[in-house]
């Protein structure tokens, strides 16, 4: 008679083993990928995971240069960090005070650095980003500088903001307006820079005397401003702001060159300053 082997049953015990050992890797992931939310939402960053698609039509516009850069055309920028206007514009703006234009700038934030954690001097920060905003300010020519004071790192768009940036608007009644490009973005960048364009878009909505809307940290320039005279200005602007940029003095200058070379090519000129220009009304 043929013999039968008996079935073979897991014990209880390895059973109740491998359970536990399951649901220990599935609460470690979980713990990890909580983790990870977190620190996402924590961080002041944004990641786009692919390019966005690039706008379509966008023409090669020129925003009616020579009044640009004329004797008291009224231009405003709005920033939202301390060393923001220096960054990603400084070129341009030395030049404009060179053509004798008035220059305002608003910056959203305060800079305090408050997402750091409970150990940053908030109030010193606040102070010395100030200082060094209106040092720069006087290098480049800027006649009026306004901090709205919100939370470095933790801006949001509210209709609060956009009614400020409103009323400063009308006080100035700036014929250009500059500022960061919520559409299209390099596809890591900063949250208050991208809160920021989208407040100043909706701001512009209804402002008659506008003319000419100039986005930067665009990754859609279809307009480069020809910086290379101005180049070795922006590199000292950027270090009014020692406070951010000494120790990393090269790291920074060097990051920023490296933009402004490829911008330059662009129009065959050694440096140049990218944005994507809107014309407002004729």
């Amino acid at each position: 008679m043929d013999s039968v082997s008996p079935k073979v049953v897991p014990d209880a015990a390895k059973q109740s083993r491998r359970r536990k050992r399951r649901g220990g890797c599935l609460f470690v992931l979980a713990l990890l990928l909580g983790g990870l939310w977190g620190f996402y939402l924590w961080v002041p960053w944004e990641f786009d995971l692919r390019d966005r698609v690039p706008p379509i039509p966008n023409p090669k516009m020129a925003p009616e240069p020579e009044r640009l850069f004329a004797k008291d055309t009224r231009v405003l920028i709005v920033t939202a960090h301390p060393d923001d206007s220096e960054f990603y514009t400084g070129g341009t703006l030395a030049k404009l005070r060179d053509a004798g234009a008035e220059i305002w700038q608003v910056i959203t934030t305060d800079g305090d650095k408050s997402f750091y954690g409970p150990f940053t001097n908030v109030e010193e920060n606040r102070r010395v980003r100030r200082e060094e905003s209106l040092e720069a300010a006087r290098a480049w020519g800027g006649t009026n500088l306004v901090m709205l004071g919100y939370p470095d790192g933790r801006l949001k768009n509210s209709q609060e903001l956009v009614k400020r940036l409103k009323q400063e608007i009308e006080k100035f009644q700036p014929e250009y307006v500059m500022s960061f490009d919520y559409d299209f973005p390099p596809r890591r960048s900063h949250k208050d820079h991208r809160i920021t364009g989208q407040a100043v878009a909706l701001a512009l909505e209804d402002a008659p005397s506008v003319r000419w809307y100039l986005r930067f940290s665009t990754s859609q320039p279809n307009y480069h401003e020809d910086i290379s005279n101005y180049w070795a200005e922006k590199e000292q602007f950027l270090m009014i702001h020692k406070s951010q940029f000494q120790e990393k003095k090269d790291f920074i200058v060097d990051m920023v060159k490296k933009r402004a070379i490829e911008d330059g090519e662009a129009i065959d000129k050694r440096y140049a300053e990218g944005f994507r220009v809107m014309q407002m009304k004729q």
